[in-house]
């Protein structure tokens, strides 16, 4: 009969910080998205308008945090 305890002998790797610069070549640039949106018939969204929304939502999140939070902790939250 076979034991049920599998020990692994190889370490599982830690994983990758993601980086913007892994994000932004991940992510289709402007002509990219258009040529998607046409070839899947999707409509075309305000890609600009999503990223500042996003940028001022960050900001207006670390400015109401940052009375409360030591430096670390406010890198750790915004990860």
């Amino acid at each position: 009969m076979t034991s049920l305890n599998r020990s692994s002998k190889a370490q599982p790797s830690a994983q990758r910080a993601t980086t913007l610069e892994m994000v932004r070549l991940a992510c289709p640039d402007a002509p990219q998205a258009s040529r998607i949106c046409e070839s899947f018939g999707l409509a075309i969204v305000d890609s600009d308008g999503i990223r500042e929304l996003h940028r001022s939502q960050f900001i207006d999140s670390a400015d109401a945090l940052k009375e409360g939070l030591a430096e670390k902790a406010m890198q750790i939250h915004m990860q």
